[in-house]
């Protein structure tokens, strides 16, 4: 924000040097980072942080000069005489989506001259390096930089109908605007129309065809609303910037929309003449959220280590326009203003107080104190899970976020949609964002084969960037990727071996998955319950083949956010078993989709209180088994607590087991 010295004074008068006052703003937390001199003025450029849009403008900013010096702020009068046209008789406006624009005002000035503006007006705005080109665009660029708060002008004749209607564009619908840019619009970016096309985009920049030109005479003003993020999201899109949508993108102070529309009209009728129609169109869909807060000054004193008076506080306060609406012995409540939507909490006000009274005056002790903090979940999972698979064989790395093309050149695990891009990547090769870990682990596999190591057991634990629609975010997912040499069946019991020891009381299932990077006839999706946990695999060729692979890797690549919900913190301990176990061994026949969780859940469903575990030990697919159909061989472990079974015992309950097995899934005992 580029800050006028003298300009400044129309709005607080002060006795601080151009030195004094850049460093009054710079302690009081807006920094200013150059002063440059202007003919016979200086101009500061001040650098107002993102939750300061009121500093947007002179006003702002001079509020903050009023406090620190405890002067008066003067703001200019708005007042001015109409004619007995009433502006409901001459246009009408017409808010289609009053979520992106919440609230739209216009006014109407007839027969005014287009002409320079004078030459006091010239060399303010010349001053912040604002370009003089006529007076009503100078008269709403003066008023945007006094107060914040955007404006345009339109050439009332030149719209179509004479009215206004804010509406979403048509898709594919054009406008060129002020600067020349043609812009091609799509249904999600408001703008501003007549009765046939777009004449501005709402918040960014006008229209050429309705811009105000020698020829002008009668005049449709624009003061509005709106929506922050719309308007962000237009700006980027069509690569349009703009004084305007930089503050529409900070949020513009709502009451302020009618002052700066007033401000704007006298302004035109002192300069440029004409005749101010009587009435205001106003378009109001926002709501009156007023926010009241409270400050206890023990608190404050507390927090700075300071003993600030009651009285200096409030006077702190109401010189930043709070205005005080209760009081207790030990502090009081105040009610915000609508332009400064950044203080919500107690926290804010003792900031608003402790910046003023100032940062300096605030004891700072020598000392540093150490105090330890206990692990939350999610480092507890994470070390857990890292000792159990660094416990298996596996060595963990860390590789780059920032990769090539070669993750798409497979597919990837998590997303379909193109990668994230970076603007300005270290490396031109090197510029998407990875979506997978699996892609990194694979070129360690090479990188450590070329060095002459076969086997290469490996995992890594950390972040991918999947896109999202609309402009979001891109979502941060947890993810572990395993990279093992010893087979589809070995990687998958480390899975298990994880499992059991974080407590997930879910059982793994494994549905069959075909996916590019796997081999067809070994992948899976596993699963906890009803969420997906990720995909394994073996390999498949042409990934092996485009590697140059000399064994077969297997990978697992695991939604890490799922285990963080299911795991269970609490250990529990079982009493060392004092009596023997009766295991018996089936091999049974099923059908091919018959899978080994479905056999393993229909035991467990006959809920036999002797059943101490299941294991699974084999699948056999050969020539004495029929076509369609697989053998499954596992293994049923018996005991009980309180006696030794009997052999008579264990086969009643393995006829029971095979009999639901028969009924439920129709698998056989193999002959």
């Amino acid at each position: 924000m580029k800050i006028s010295y003298n300009w400044l004074k129309d709005y607080c008068k002060y006795d601080l040097s151009v030195e004094g006052l850049a460093e009054s703003l710079t302690n009081a937390g807006l920094v200013v980072d150059t002063v440059n001199p202007v003919e016979d003025d200086f101009c500061l450029e001040v650098e107002v942080t993102s939750n300061r849009p009121d500093c947007l403008g002179f006003i702002g900013v001079a509020r903050e000069v009023a406090t620190i010096v405890r002067g008066k702020l003067d703001i200019p009068d708005v007042g001015y005489d109409t004619t007995d046209e009433n502006i409901n008789d001459i246009t009408s406006v017409a808010v289609e989506d009053n979520e992106l624009c919440q609230r739209y005002t216009a006014r109407i000035i007839k027969d005014v001259k287009i002409g320079p503006s004078p030459e006091w007006m010239q060399k303010k705005i010349s001053s912040i390096g604002l370009r003089p080109v006529n007076n009503i665009v100078d008269i709403t660029n003066y008023v945007l930089m006094e107060s914040g708060q955007p404006l345009h002008a339109f050439d009332l004749d030149r719209l179509s109908e004479g009215r206004i209607v804010v509406r979403r564009a048509k898709k594919d619908e054009t406008m060129e605007a002020i600067d020349g840019s043609k812009c091609v619009l799509a249904d999600d970016m408001l703008v501003i129309a007549d009765a046939q096309r777009p004449v501005a985009i709402a918040g960014v920049m006008g229209g050429k065809d309705t811009e105000v030109s020698d020829a002008t005479r009668n005049i449709l003003l624009e003061s509005a609303f709106f929506d922050p993020r719309s308007v962000r999201r237009v700006s980027r899109k069509l690569s349009l910037m703009s004084d305007s949508s930089y503050r529409f993108e900070r949020r513009v102070d709502p009451e302020c929309v009618d002052w700066a529309s007033r401000r704007a009209t006298k302004m035109i009728l002192d300069i440029a003449g004409g005749q101010a129609v009587e009435g205001v169109i106003d378009q109001n869909y926002l709501e009156d959220n007023k926010m009241n807060v409270s400050l206890k000054m023990s608190r404050l004193n507390s927090l700075l280590g300071l003993q600030i008076e009651k009285n200096a506080a409030k006077d702190i306060l109401e010189h930043l326009q709070f205005k005080i609406n209760s009081e207790t012995e030990d502090g009081f409540s105040v009610d915000v203003p609508s332009f400064r939507g950044d203080v919500y909490r107690e926290i804010d006000l003792i900031e608003e107080v402790a910046r003023i009274h100032g940062y300096d005056k605030i004891p700072v002790k020598s000392s540093i104190g150490v105090k330890l903090t206990q692990d939350n979940r999610f480092d507890k999972i994470t070390e857990r899970t890292k000792n159990v698979i660094s416990g298996l064989g596996f060595n963990e790395v860390v590789t780059d976020s920032i990769v090539g093309d070669s993750q798409e050149r497979h597919g990837t695990i998590w997303s379909e949609t193109g990668s994230l891009k970076i603007l300005n990547p270290i490396r031109q090769d090197e510029n998407l964002l990875r979506k997978a870990l699996v892609h990194n682990l694979l070129r360690v596999k090479k990188h450590n084969q070329n060095y002459g190591v076969e086997k290469t057991d490996i995992y890594e634990l950390s972040k991918v960037y999947l896109p999202q629609e609309d402009d979001q975010l891109p979502e941060e997912k947890e993810c572990l990727c395993i990279l093992g040499e010893d087979g589809y069946l070995a990687l998958k019991g480390a899975i298990e071996t994880m499992l059991s020891h974080l407590n997930i009381a879910d059982s793994l299932e494994s549905v069959h998955f075909d996916f590019g990077l796997f081999s067809s006839e070994k992948s899976a999706e596993l699963r906890l319950g009803d969420r997906v946990l990720g995909f394994i695999g073996e390999l498949s060729r042409e990934v092996i083949s485009d590697y140059d692979f000399r064994s077969k890797p297997c990978v697992a690549e695991l939604d890490f956010n799922v285990l963080l919900d299911k795991t269970n913190l609490e250990d529990s301990y079982l009493k060392i078993p004092s009596l023997p176990i009766v295991s018996r061994d089936f091999a049974v026949v099923s059908d091919e989709k018959v899978t080994w969780a479905e056999i393993k859940g229909c035991i467990e469903s006959l809920k036999i209180d002797y059943v101490d575990n299941i294991e699974f030990f084999d699948v056999y697919r050969g020539k004495q088994i029929e076509k369609g159909s697989k053998s499954i061989a596992f293994r049923v472990i018996f005991r009980a607590d309180d006696k030794t079974l009997k052999s008579e015992e264990v086969d009643i309950l393995q006829e029971k087991i095979l009999t639901s097995l028969g009924n439920s899934l129709g698998v056989s005992l193999r002959a």
